[in-house]
This record gives C-alpha cells, structure tokens and sequence, in this order.
C-alpha cells in the first residue's frame, strides 16, 4: 500500500502495520511522518527503541541479531532501519529481502530513505519491504496545492485565511515547507484565533526585517553574545514587538534542538546537515559549530527559557521581563562558546 505523508493520520488510526517505509526528500513530511508512526508505535505498547543508520560497509547481521533477541517477557519494540544514501548495496539488498520475507515477531519497523529514482524503486530488495508493510511518500507540495496545505495547517492552529493571504505565504516560502510550517507557527504566536487577511500577514510577517533575524540566528549560532544583545537592544529600542522576536529566536534554538534529538538517536552529523533548507543551507558551518559546543541540555534549557518569553509578553507571568529573558538566552548560550568545553556526549 502507497499513502502520502499527509494521509499517513488516516491510515495509522485503522490499525498499525508491520513495517513503514518512508521514502523521499521532503524533510517537513518526512520528519511527521516518522514522529507520527513513532507515537502510534508507542500509543500501541511498542516501547523499546533500537535505530540502525547503515553507513558505508554495514554489518547487517545486527540488524537480525536485534530480531532473534526476543524473550518471552520482552516489551513490544520499534526497530529503525535508516539508509541516508538510499543504497544498502549487494549485502544489504539481500539483507532487506530476508527481513522482509521474515518479519520479527511484536516488532514494527520503520525504514527510512531519501527520494529513489524509478530504477532503486523496481529493485527487488525495495519491492519486498513495500509488500510487507506501507511506504508512506514524503513528496513535495507542488506550488498549485500548496494554498492549500497552507490552509489547512492553519486551520488546525484556530486561523482562516483569505485567498490573497494564502497566496502570499505561497508565494514567499517557495515550496519549502519547513519554511511554511515556520510562519504558520509565528501568525499562530502572533494573531488571535479567527480570520486573517493579507494585511493581518504583511503585518505579521514582514514586522521584523530579514536582516535583523538574519543577525539574531547568526549571533546565536556563533555564540556571539555581544551582538546578540545589540541586536535585541536595537530592536526594543525600535518599538518591535517582544513575540515576533522571540519566535525568530526560538526558531533558531527549535532548529537545534531538532538536530541535537537527531544526532541522539543515531543520525549522523554530515548527513543532517544535508537536510538543510535556505538560509539555514547557508548557516550550515555555524550550524555545525553549533550543535558540537551546546549540549541538548542546554538547548532544551533556552527552549524552556522561550516559552516562558511568551507568557511574560502575554500577561500570564507575573514576574521578570520578557526582554530581559531574552537577553539571558542568548547571554547563556554565549557563554558556552566562551568558557564550557564543547559537547562531546552528543
């Protein structure tokens, strides 16, 4: 059975199947789909995890081994097998084809790949993991549809866009949907719950000049704290608003934190880096820097620290300013870069 990504919630609640296999280059549906098979898989009582990232000479036997290690007693399980390249090779297609033939018992199986051209997808390794269970296709959304998408996205946050500010938001992330699902979040921290139009998004969009979230990204990648403050000074002084700042940098920290999770479960730095869209494409070094000097602790601390922004802005935390919280972010994981040594737990 084929689905497409956003039709996987559908399939998921008839019943799970036995193996998932999530094909193509479209990060956004490719990371849901895989959160969602994962929270079926744990909603079901598959609550032991092993992931397996086949990287250039692989030894597939501990992938079976992973399999036969199964006792009377053992917990339902969740086994991830993820091939970035897309091309297990001779000993890994042989692999695949066995496993599939003989799937292991109580056991769901998430494989994971990047977009495959028509040749890999008639192989006879791929066409036995398609017949075990379902490929779910993480596609891009075609320019046409993507009003579309982009509608109902918002809808599920409590907002109804006109046709022109669809268009727009179509228009200005150019079928990146990471990118999409970024502005969807910030109207969402921005705009009361309701209709929106063109002007509403402009408005709300457009607040915060690029060059000015350029620097805040920039400076928090960097760990330059003393630009970070000057930027955030700069911005206070010039009547912006506290969320729309605080949404560029949580964009920024959320970012990292999706990629600190990553590199937790197994995914390699290299390989992550390659899933980069747009400008953060071009922050990929600083990126880089990034995630090897702060530790998922402390990215998940300024995430903390981020929410906390939002209720103060919104009247709902009566003490501490929600700029000076801002400040202490970026204070903070500056000071990482300055005097802790990096991270090297991952």
């Amino acid at each position: 059975m084929n689905v497409s990504a956003d039709r996987l919630p559908d399939q998921l609640a008839r019943g799970l199947a036995p193996l998932y296999l999530v094909v193509g280059d479209e990060p956004l549906a490719a990371q849901e789909a895989g959160d969602a098979i994962r929270a079926a898989a744990r909603a079901a009582g598959h609550t032991e995890r092993t992931v397996f990232t086949v990287q250039g000479r692989y030894n597939w036997q501990g992938i079976f081994a992973s399999g036969d290690n199964f006792s009377l007693f053992a917990e339902r399980r969740l086994t991830e097998i993820r091939i970035p390249s897309g091309k297990p090779g001779i000993d890994g297609a042989k692999a695949l084809e066995t496993y599939a033939a003989k799937l292991p018992p109580d056991t769901l199986t998430l494989v994971s790949l990047p977009g495959l051209d028509w040749k890999t997808m008639q192989s006879r390794w791929f066409a036995a993991l398609a017949a075990a269970g379902v490929v779910v296709e993480a596609r891009p959304v075609d320019r046409a549809a993507l009003p579309g998408w982009i509608e109902r996205r918002l809808a599920k946050q409590g907002l109804a866009a006109d046709r022109a500010a669809l268009e727009f938001l179509a228009d200005r992330v150019e079928g990146n949907l990471l990118a999409a699902q970024q502005e969807i979040d910030k109207l969402a921290l921005l705009l009361p719950s309701g209709s929106v139009t063109l002007a509403d998004v402009e408005h709300a969009v457009v607040d915060v000049s690029r060059l000015e979230a350029d620097a805040l990204a920039d400076a928090l990648y960097a760990g330059d704290g003393a630009r970070f403050a000057q930027v955030v000074i700069d911005l206070k002084d010039s009547g912006e608003a506290v969320p729309a700042i605080q949404w560029q940098v949580s964009s920024a920290v959320a970012l990292l934190l999706r990629l600190k999770l990553a590199l937790a479960q197994g995914d390699s730095l290299p390989g992550l880096m390659r899933t980069l869209w747009g400008r953060d494409k071009q922050r990929g070094p600083q990126i880089e820097r990034a995630l090897k000097r702060l530790s998922l602790a402390q990215v998940e601390s300024a995430l903390t620290d981020l929410a906390l922004i939002d209720r103060q802005a919104k009247g709902l935390e009566r003490t501490g300013d929600p700029w000076d919280t801002l400040l202490r972010v970026g204070m903070t994981l500056a000071a990482s870069a300055a005097g802790r040594p990096p991270d090297r737990t991952r």
